[in-house]
């Protein structure tokens, strides 16, 4: 038996999110190792971390106030995604709300380049939208610079802070959005930088110093790259493309250099940039290579030398790294608690594609034990992730604690699928399940228990399912679907009813969600797992959260009593004070737990 325990799994810490100060001599960056993500402070070069908060709640975000010594964080209450803006003073300790209001969310969106102004979205006025706000924080003056009825979402500030970009989206049809420009004085009426007429997205735009947006679009293109925006003339054109997503972009200040990441199958790859003046791509700047992972969140030292980002990998945890790009060199900044474990021995997943219903092909993370034998034994776990609009990648530390244990045991290997609807491989995939297609993706799912008893490496009749939020409702789905095919399910809170979930879900998310899922009611009760729930012959365990504002409680207590009127197997957690996910280490240790002895009874046969 390997020397390692669950509790070592679920001990991993994780640190992302590097933001450098003015200076680019300290790192602020998230980190759990307090149990749950907090700020904390690291000096550029390396050495003993410090944390800066302790909040109690989660911190989602941090960002340093440009030429000031201050931290502004986003935190909110036991998960319940109401976000605030506060902002430390590294100096004095002091801490100040800057936006802060119960039952309010604040979106962060940027700072001016002085450090003065701030922009937000905020659904103050309305539950259901967002209006922007720009807030003078010398002064403590906010005004309300754009209001309408939509998902406005505030950006970067005009080079001469007197404009602000902000992305709408379509709320009528799914992957739309829209780049507008806001005059914070209100002198000019909003303009529409982005026109046009194919479904397009625009994402991470800002000012260059010479005047022309950068961005992330796809618009007339399947994958997102990099476009040059003329905010005159609004001429639009690509710098860089791949047959692949650019999913990340960072530009120094003073615009002479950028980074991007690209999404290849999954796997996620830093490279930068020198930056003509007047904003076009010059030469490539030599990095060394990455492991296998994947890299985000990159963040320039502001003068330019050294890039920031995160990155994890099958035999990473997630750490902050930086390239200096006078060398290429890297090195981790961070060095997260690994508690001994053996992560050079760790299984290195292969990326395969299986064939579904209607001969697409679906690409999927394999994962087998460390020297399991190929004689159709093995029982698999699939993990399906939320969304929809998402993309598993290969990097399994935090998300799945207890199947990533399991796997490095021997007990069983995993597959990790990224059905229709999931983003990261075109437009037309992401778009292939939306409304009436969305049974097509649980099809595509029950495609991979076909795939895994043809491998020679599975037995069929030990396959477990385990996904979370829309991935729950993929979990409930496969198995009132098709009952008879899965061993064991895990539901971590799973939409069991369309229309309640539309009901009950965040005001701000409800008329979004309802262009993704449909609006008619017999459709959605065809496709809600509850009206087919008394079908249920598979062993099932369901986790909430009792703050959950997104899949709200009622959800999951709906399949439970259901499947327990039917005398089925089911067992029920609710974590208190937990949202959309569970963040407390003590509820992340009991999830664990209980996920390894379910597996360990239901797909081995035994107790763990």
């Amino acid at each position: 038996m390997p020397e390692f325990t669950v509790e070592d799994f679920v001990s991993i810490e994780a640190s992302e999110q590097p933001s450098y100060d003015s200076t680019g001599a300290r790192v602020a960056y998230r980190s759990n190792a307090s149990g749950v993500q907090q700020a904390w402070l690291v000096d550029g070069g390396g050495g003993t971390p410090r944390q800066l908060t302790d909040t109690g709640g989660v911190i989602y975000q941090v960002d340093f106030r440009p030429g000031r010594n201050e931290l502004l964080y986003v935190a909110d209450d036991g998960g319940d995604e109401q976000y605030q803006l506060h902002l430390l003073d590294l100096a004095t300790g002091r801490n100040r709300a800057l936006a802060s209001a119960p039952k309010v969310i604040h979106n962060l969106g940027a700072w001016s380049a002085d450090g003065r102004l701030l922009s937000y979205g905020a659904n103050r006025r309305n539950r259901a939208h967002f209006d922007v706000f720009v807030l003078d924080v010398e002064t403590g003056r906010e005004r309300l610079v754009l209001q309408s009825d939509d998902m406005n979402a505030a950006g970067h500030f005009t080079l001469d802070g007197r404009g602000v970009l902000v992305t709408r989206p379509n709320l009528e049809v799914p992957g739309d959005n829209t780049l507008w420009l806001v005059d914070i004085e209100g002198n000019e009426e909003p303009r529409l930088l982005t026109p046009h007429d194919d479904l397009s997205e625009w994402d991470a735009a800002q000012y260059h110093p010479c005047g022309a947006i950068l961005a992330l679009a796809n618009d007339g293109r399947e994958f997102t790259g990099l476009q040059r925006l003329d905010p005159v003339t609004l001429e639009r054109e690509y710098l860089l493309t791949r047959d692949w997503d650019i999913e990340a972009l960072a530009l120094t200040p003073d615009g002479a250099r950028l980074a991007i990441v690209v999404n290849e199958d999954g796997y996620g790859r830093i490279e930068a940039y020198e930056v003509t003046a007047d904003a076009r791509l010059g030469a490539r700047i030599a990095l060394d290579a990455m492991p296998a992972g994947v890299a985000s969140t990159p963040a320039w030292r502001p003068d330019g030398s050294a890039l920031a980002f995160t990155f994890e990998g099958p035999r990473h945890v997630p750490d902050v790294w930086v390239a200096e790009t006078a060398t290429g060199a890297l090195r981790r900044l961070t060095r997260s608690e690994t508690r001994g474990l053996p992560l050079d021995a760790m299984p290195e997943p292969e990326v395969v594609r299986y064939r579904t219903f209607d001969g697409r092909e679906i690409p999927a993370f394999y994962y087998r034990p460390p020297g399991a034998p190929r004689d159709g034994s093995l029982a698999c776990m699939v993990l399906v992730h939320g969304g929809p609009e998402m993309q598993s990648r290969p990097a399994l530390w935090g998300r799945y604690s207890a199947p990533h244990y399991l796997l490095a045991r021997g007990d069983v290997a995993l597959l990790v699928p990224n059905v229709r609807g999931s983003t990261g491989y075109g437009k037309e995939y992401s778009h292939a399940d939306d409304v009436e297609k969305r049974m097509d993706s649980v099809a595509d799912l029950l495609a991979a228990v076909d795939w895994l008893a043809a491998s020679g490496d599975v037995d069929p009749s030990r396959v477990g399912v385990m996904g979370g939020s829309y991935g729950g409702f993929m979990v409930l789905a496969a198995i009132t679907e098709a009952p008879d095919r899965w061993a064991a399910a895990i539901d971590l809170f799973g939409i069991a009813n369309f229309e309640t979930f539309l009901e009950h879900t965040g005001a701000w998310r409800r008329k979004h969600r309802s262009r993704e899922y449909g609006e008619d009611p017999a459709f959605l009760r065809s496709i809600s797992p509850i009206h087919k729930a008394h079908l249920i012959r598979t062993p099932l365990l369901v986790f909430q959260g009792d703050h959950d504002v997104r899949v709200p409680p009622s959800e999951s207590e709906q399949i439970v009593e259901t499947v327990r009127r039917a005398e089925g197997i089911v067992e029920y957690v609710v974590y208190p004070e937990e949202g959309h996910g569970f963040n407390k280490r003590e509820h992340r240790m009991d999830l664990a737990h209980r996920v390894v002895d379910f597996v360990g009874e239901h797909l081995k046969g035994e107790r763990a």
